[in-house]
C-alpha cells in the first residue's frame, strides 16, 4: 500500500479549512477531508498560521472579561442588598421598641 501524495494547495487549504471552523475537531476535519488525523495534524504544525490558537485565547479573554465583569456587578449588587437588610433591621428594632408599653 503506497502513501498519498497531497499537493502543497490541498495542503494549505486543508490548513486552512481546519482553522477557520472553530467548532470543528481535528478528527471531524481529517474525515471531512479523507486524510488521517495525523497527517492533518502534521499540516497544522508545519503551514498552520495560528489562526485557531488566537481565536480560542480571544474568546476566552472575553469570556473572562465579561465573567469579571459579571462578578463586580454581583458584588455591588449584593453591598446594596445588605444596606437594605440594616436598613430594615434598625427600623424592626426601632418599632419593637415602640410598641413596648
Amino acid at each position: 500500500m503506497s502513501a498519498k501524495r497531497y499537493d502543497e494547495q490541498f495542503k494549505r487549504d486543508a490548513v486552512a479549512f481546519y482553522e477557520d471552523n472553530l467548532g470543528l475537531s481535528l478528527q471531524q476535519a481529517s474525515s471531512d477531508l479523507g486524510i488521517n488525523r495525523a497527517t492533518l495534524h502534521g499540516w497544522v504544525k508545519a503551514l498552520g498560521t495560528g489562526k485557531r490558537a488566537r481565536t480560542k485565547r480571544l474568546a476566552k479573554q472575553a469570556q473572562e472579561i465579561s465573567d469579571a465583569q459579571r462578578i463586580r456587578e454581583l458584588e455591588k449588587e449584593n453591598a446594596r442588598l445588605r444596606e437594605q437588610r440594616e436598613i430594615l433591621q434598625k427600623a424592626m428594632k426601632y418599632f419593637a421598641a415602640e410598641t413596648n408599653w
